[in-house]
């Protein structure tokens, strides 16, 4: 579908998931870090972003529109 996953990563050894990330927690700052790697956002005239945590404050920050919701 030409879908780009910016998360994290799982590691994988032997062809076995061990339970442990690849790289770093995609959070925060990382979070922010893999948007820019990934996308240019000057070009855009509006920008969104949709969080449910702590985590998403970095990401809100970069967007024009934000949306945001706490788990229940």
């Amino acid at each position: 579908m030409g879908i780009t996953v910016l998360g994290s990563r799982l590691e994988i050894r032997d062809g076995r998931l061990t339970g442990r990330l690849a790289g770093k927690n995609c959070n925060g700052n990382e979070k922010v870090c893999r948007i820019r790697e990934a996308v240019t956002l000057t070009p855009y005239q509006a920008v969104y972003a949709y969080g449910d945590s702590s985590g998403d404050r970095e990401m809100l920050a970069l967007a024009h529109h934000k949306g945001f919701r706490e788990f229940e």
